[in-house]
């Protein structure tokens, strides 16, 4: 099993695609015909979706509102998302963890929190 998508609401949703398509490495983009909603495929197949506040997905469902997410990048990959997120604007926040991986969290323009770390759950260092 692995993880296949996750969405999170926008107030804007061309600024919303703007900031992670420079982000994030990516194979894709798909778009709602409504324009309601875009995903963003990653290039692992995953998709990291944005929806606009307010929509509903199949049965109902809802994109996340303020959301804490992180994706796992490589140690050598550290400076470049930093060097991402200081080119959007944004002063990451750093964390080093006991083992000595190390976290870059941020804040999107919608509040939600991102981090890019360099371990998982599971004690492992490389993706």
């Amino acid at each position: 099993m692995r993880f296949l998508e996750l969405h999170i609401e926008v107030a804007d949703l061309a600024r919303a695609e703007q900031f992670y398509t420079t982000l994030l490495p990516h194979a894709k983009v798909t778009r709602w015909e409504d324009g309601s909603a875009i995903a963003i495929i990653l290039d692992d197949g995953a998709a990291f979706g944005l929806w606009k506040i307010g929509k509903s997905g199949l049965h109902n469902g809802r994109g996340g509102e303020h959301v804490h997410f992180a994706f796992q990048i490589k140690r050598s990959e550290y400076d470049l998302y930093k060097e991402r997120m200081l080119a959007l604007g944004i002063e990451p926040i750093e964390h080093t963890w006991p083992s000595g991986d190390r976290s870059l969290y941020f804040f999107d323009p919608d509040g939600h929190q991102g981090e890019f770390m360099t371990k998982d759950w599971l004690g492992r260092g490389e993706p």
